[in-house]
């Protein structure tokens, strides 16, 4: 990306993204297996290991998901890197890792593979087209593929194999213009099996620390110290945290980070992991530095 387009996201907070399509199925079809999709993420036992790609991240997961009386129970176990794993119990969400261990992550990257997922693409159709594509077949098991295709060029879309028997996601892409950025794929899977106490244990050994996890998306209190005039088309604010902006589609999300010292704590850059960009931008001299972070 040139300065100059970094400079008019800041200025406009635009980037250029698209994903192509091709003719297939109707949106109806797409909706139907987008809700299968959530109800087996909610209800359906699994178990797995699946691989998450941004970039030159590369993350081994092992997931561990129980339903029962309409309670769900989920353990994921970092496999590699940082000794970290999440718990969830219904709503609740604790971040686990070894006492001392010094780490400023807490949270397991799963990109789509969230019930709100599909929920939030479903609500969202004004912005993206739904389509059915070709079977295929992942971690040994039949799947459909469902492409989720943006009206708007600046930001990405994602084509995903979701399971033929049960309607959980098996794979995604996330890209633009032919360029893949993101992958999650399961590797190994078992669905439907029993799940006892034991397989949702912690595998962690020794003394452990734990963090809760919220996502609050509440509209704020506090007002923000620099208002955005103007934001992609159907993008909305749903957060502030202090001098930080959270904006949504629905399915795409970005931040604006906003610090009014004289001197900034980061040059002025343009960078990418996978499908998140950073661009860090001082407006003049004497005005705050904006930084602005998402995958637009």
């Amino acid at each position: 990306m040139t300065d100059q387009a970094a400079k008019g996201f800041v200025a406009a907070l635009l980037l250029s993204a698209s994903i192509g399509s091709s003719a297939s199925s109707s949106s109806g079809d797409a909706v139907e297996w987008l809700d299968r999709m959530a109800e087996a993420l909610r209800q359906e036992n699994y178990e797995g290991i699946f691989t998450y790609i941004r970039g030159t991240t590369f993350e081994t997961v092992k997931i561990v998901h129980k339903s029962e009386a309409g309670i769900e129970t989920e353990r994921l176990f970092n496999l590699n890197g940082e000794i970290r794993e999440l718990f969830r119990q219904g709503d609740e969400i604790r971040c686990f890792h070894p006492e001392g261990y010094i780490e400023a992550e807490h949270s397991v990257q799963i990109g789509p593979f969230t019930p709100a997922f599909p929920e939030r693409v479903i609500a969202t159709q004004n912005m993206y087209r739904l389509s059915m594509h070709d079977e295929d077949r992942i971690a040994g098991r039949p799947t459909v593929t469902l492409l989720i295709s943006p009206k708007l060029d600046d930001r990405y879309g994602y084509r995903m194999w979701l399971d033929k028997e049960t309607g959980l996601m098996l794979q995604s892409h996330k890209g633009e213009r032919g360029r893949i950025r993101e992958i999650f794929q399961f590797t190994m899977l078992e669905i439907g099996n029993e799940i006892d106490e034991l397989d949702l244990a912690s595998s962690i050994t020794g003394a452990t620390v734990s963090h809760p996890l919220t996502f609050d998306f509440n509209e704020p209190r506090e007002e923000p110290r620099l208002r955005v005039r103007w934001v992609p088309d159907g993008f909305r604010q749903v957060r502030i945290s202090g001098d930080r902006l959270h904006f949504t589609d629905g399915v795409a999300t970005f931040s604006v980070f906003i610090d009014g010292s004289k001197n900034g704590s980061l040059p002025d850059m343009t960078t990418r992991v996978g499908g998140t960009v950073v661009i860090t931008r001082r407006l003049d001299q004497e005005g705050p530095q904006i930084t602005v972070v998402g995958d637009v």
